[in-house]
């Protein structure tokens, strides 16, 4: 098993209980650097003020009972992450007193600090460790797997090699990687050039608790690239890290700084941070509806004849009649007056457009739903796709004091609806979306789409669309953000910024073709970014070995010709159990590959696994671990 995260624990968690099941006898070396559990992003050592932005009662690593064909072993039996929470408060599990303080102050719809979600993988690795049955026997070696051998004629049919000369025998090799680090872009390269020349700081992308914010001077001028997840980690460490104070005030907060933080000038493309997640009950929002995206409509759509199904054509109209429906629907019940005449007729007119198909005298439903909506709704409220992406697309400023002032008022708008959860259009049309990830993740995994669809409609377009309105941080995180732009502490750059360096003044520079305005000087920039997701770009010792020795390669995808082909982000696997495919394109059958790897055959591979989820919707990940366990350990498998 090599890797040691969430993917490689449960992979480890699925042995275990078959094994106990079926008395099949299986020697398991996990092989990590870091702590098994936690692994590399969740260690237990990082700062507490890293957010997950996923709520307490979601994630978890063990299936629940009847999820998959074997349950969990006893004492893991239905303990996500929440249930975890609760046995600690209750004292039925001991946890750190600190930590018991920290676990009751929460909520089901609290953001856990990443360390505590380590401290929950932790136990369940303990818990896991201790409860083995004889079958299973468990070895951790807290080092870099670094090549696997193929041994023909040797008794096992693999060696692992590992950092420090030693060979692990195996049958079968998990391949468990999670974030892997990666080669920069020939941009981000120049700027490492720039700043050995000039004397500068330049911070390549990397996973936020493996970096030394403490170094970035207090009162200079920092420049961000990024403004997602990582930025809000940033953040945090500037400000709250250094003494800096939120105190509430309503709907905002206000910022009292310690005078050690960093002036921090920051830019994406979108120009704004991802929209906040809304405020709802344990659950979910209870009114959320998805009448028209579902597992079982997909399935109605796959071709019977070679034809693969199309994201645009296909899917995303599904997708898009339910956020249109959920958004109208609130929009009705919340402001009336956001309709011409009756907004129940208006739903009634809706409801019959979005049922209907393409082949209407009056055209496309799509355009009839925009006809009807342009006449029906007043403008302003209706639901733009851009702008609900990019607000301030096509906007021109004249200074850098004027997008501020936009960004901060888009900002409190964007706390408003969040705190509004159900009552907000704006947060249900999003909550659609978010459904209706799941289960494209599952379609895309059993059914697929052509090639040139999956490069280009999903993740050239769709997915940096999707994942800026759904995957946002919490409401926490865009309250401070809006009062440290207040506070002045944090000022942005505008939309599509460039990041060059200045080689008459030796400095990075910043801009915004859309701000017109001086361009930001400092001697500081920051990537706030994890590195990509990319086996083409990571820098791994091990795939590289083995991508030298023909056990894995990267999967090609046709383009839209069919002629040529185009390098994914994945590996090349077969079917689940998703076996590596050699460079000879031979199927490896004994090694497995589980989580972010995957991302040429599965969409959303960095999607935790969700409690009380089934199969094949939020507890996938898990399913994948299952299916792995199975062959292994099946007879005449790869571990028989």
């Amino acid at each position: 098993m090599i890797g040691a995260g969430p993917r490689g624990l449960s992979a480890v968690e699925r042995l275990a209980a078959r094994s106990a099941a079926s008395g099949t006898r299986v020697r398991i070396d996990v092989v990590d650097p870091f702590p098994p559990g936690p692994g590399h992003v969740w260690r237990t050592n990082q700062s507490p003020l890293y957010l997950m932005n996923t709520p307490s009662e979601f994630p978890t690593v063990v299936p629940d009972d009847g999820v998959l064909p074997v349950d969990p072993l006893g004492p893991l039996r239905g303990m996500s992450f929440e249930r975890w929470r609760l046995a600690a408060v209750a004292c039925e599990i001991s946890v750190d007193p600190d930590d018991a303080a920290q676990l009751t102050r929460m909520t089901p719809q609290s953001y856990p600090s990443r360390r505590m979600y380590g401290v929950y993988l932790d136990w369940v690795f303990r818990t896991l460790r201790d409860a083995l049955p004889a079958s299973v026997e468990l070895t951790v070696h807290r080092a870099e797997a670094v090549g696997v051998h193929v041994r023909e004629e040797a008794r096992h049919r693999y060696d692992v090699e590992i950092s420090g000369g030693q060979n692990l025998p195996a049958d079968a090799v998990v391949l468990a990687l999670g974030h892997l680090d990666a080669d920069l872009r020939p941009d981000q390269k120049e700027l490492v050039d720039g700043a050995a020349e000039f004397g500068l700081t330049y911070w390549p992308p990397a996973v936020p608790a493996d970096v030394h914010w403490d170094e970035l001077p207090a009162g200079r001028t920092v420049l961000v690239r990024g403004l997602g997840l990582n930025f809000c980690d940033v953040l945090a460490q500037v400000t709250e890290g250094r003494g800096g104070i939120f105190v509430p005030e309503g709907e905002r907060l206000r910022y009292h700084p310690s005078g050690r933080e960093p002036n921090v000038v920051a830019g994406s493309r979108r120009g704004v941070p991802y929209r906040a997640k809304g405020e709802f009950a344990a659950g979910g929002p209870s009114a959320l509806e998805s009448r028209f995206f579902t597992l079982e409509r997909a399935r109605d759509l796959a071709p019977a004849d070679a034809r693969e199904l199309s994201f645009d054509a296909d899917l995303w109209p599904l997708i898009r009649k339910d956020a249109l429906w959920n958004y109208y629907t609130v929009l009705a019940r919340t402001a009336p007056d956001a309709f011409e005449s009756d907004p129940r007729q208006f739903l009634r007119d809706l409801d019959a457009v979005l049922v209907s198909g393409d082949d209407h005298p009056e055209g496309p439903w799509s355009s009839r739903a925009e006809r009807l909506i342009a006449t029906a709704v007043v403008p302003g409220r209706n639901l733009n796709a851009v702008r609900l992406a990019r607000p301030f697309e096509g906007v021109s400023f004249d200074s850098h004091d004027a997008y501020a002032a936009a960004v901060v008022h888009h900002l409190d708008r964007d706390v408003h609806g969040a705190l509004a959860g159900e009552d907000d259009p704006l947060r249900m049309a999003v909550a659609s979306l978010n459904a209706s990830r799941t289960v494209l993740k599952a379609v895309l995994a059993d059914i697929g789409i052509d090639d040139a669809s999956w490069t280009v409609e999903l993740r050239r377009r769709f997915e940096p669309f999707v994942e800026g309105v759904v995957s946002g941080p919490p409401l926490l995180r865009i309250q401070q953000l809006a009062a440290l732009a207040r506070a002045g502490i944090v000022r942005f750059l505008g939309p599509d910024p460039q990041f060059l360096v200045d080689q008459e003044l030796g400095c990075f520079v910043g801009t915004s073709p859309w701000v017109q305005d001086e361009p930001v000087h400092a001697d500081h920039l920051v990537e706030a970014m994890s590195p990509p997701n990319d086996v083409r770009r990571n820098i791994s010792p091990l795939l590289t070995a083995m991508h030298r020795e023909g056990l894995v390669r990267v999967r090609s995808l046709s383009t839209a010709d069919g002629v040529a082909t185009v390098p994914s982000t994945g590996l090349d696997v077969s079917g689940p159990p998703y076996r590596a495919v050699r460079v000879d394109d031979d199927v490896e059958p004994g090694v497995f590959v589980l989580g972010l790897q995957l991302s040429a055959v599965q969409w959303g591979v960095a999607i935790a696994a969700e409690g009380g989820a089934p199969a094949e919707l939020g507890a996938r990940t898990l399913a994948d671990a299952d299916r792995v366990a199975e062959e292994v350990l099946r007879p005449g498998g790869s571990a028989a």
